[in-house]
């Protein structure tokens, strides 16, 4: 689609939320490439700032808006609402990617389980409630929610994470059939492994002998190519294989696989 054509759809400003790096600031340079000029949210006013820079300096005209604000917050639609409310936003992206590591569930702190479902469900509830108005008011745009190929079935050591991010597909789908009458493209992005800060912090071993690992611009420049064709992309050939085949197979097994994935993962003690 060529950049007029994309702006005319898609709105002339975007907001991703979770932008500072990795997936999220793949989306900024992707839409920035595309014509579009983006609100960049995250907590960390520093690492917005170099974002932005980095956004502006690698796609000349284009701006950029910054946006302190925490995904988890009660008021954090509001805040962002409130910081872009004299903009013409045509697209939402909820990129949220912490995970706190691999470990059984009753043996991690609660509140490592409740900050994900905040962040993961709570979070995107929020931003599309205040948002989808505003979409419906233009009468074009799109929204992006980020899942996770752990999503697709219950997966052990990162039991909440997997449930948050299933939320965040249902939460898309339904959002879609709800919107699309109304020229409103919904998508959940169901990335496999993915070369983040996040995801290599929480202690991950991302080895590409094991995992179909892309980088995150990848992942950022398929889900724009293809909004519009559906409600769930899983970006990668290889992870689409991968998604298809845990689809077509009892939910235990596809469980059992995913946890085997888990597992090698974190270098745990395997649980099946």
């Amino acid at each position: 689609m060529a950049a007029e054509d994309f702006v005319s759809r898609y709105g002339p400003w975007a907001v991703v939320a979770g932008a500072s790096n990795g997936i999220g600031l793949g989306f900024a340079h992707q839409l920035a490439a595309r014509g579009v000029d983006v609100v960049l949210v995250s907590r960390n006013r520093e690492a917005l700032d170099a974002a932005a820079d980095e956004v502006e300096s690698a796609h000349p005209g284009r701006a950029t808006r910054v946006v302190v604000a925490d995904l988890t917050s009660p008021e954090v639609a509001e805040v962002i609402d409130d910081a872009t409310d004299d903009l013409d936003v045509g697209t939402v992206i909820y990129n949220a990617g912490a995970e706190h590591g691999g470990g059984l569930f009753h043996e991690r702190p609660l509140d490592d389980a409740l900050f994900l479902v905040d962040l993961n469900c709570r979070g995107p509830v929020l931003l599309a409630h205040r948002f989808v108005p505003r979409l419906l008011a233009r009468g074009a745009g799109a929204l992006v929610l980020m899942s996770s190929m752990a999503a697709v079935a219950g997966n052990g050591y990162v039991a909440t994470y997997s449930a948050t991010k299933a939320f965040d597909i249902n939460l898309a789908e339904g959002l879609g059939v709800e919107l699309r009458p109304h020229g409103i493209d919904v998508m959940t992005v169901v990335a496999g492994a993915t070369a983040t800060p996040s995801l290599l912090g929480s202690g991950a071993r991302v080895d590409p002998d094991m995992f179909a690992v892309m980088q995150p611009e990848e992942v950022a420049r398929e889900a724009l190519d293809a909004l519009g064709s559906g409600p769930v992309l899983v970006p990668g050939e290889a992870n689409r294989g991968a998604y298809g085949y845990l689809r077509s197979i009892p939910r235990e097994e596809a469980s059992g696989l995913l946890t085997q994935g888990s597992t090698a993962m974190y270098g745990l003690p395997p649980l099946v």
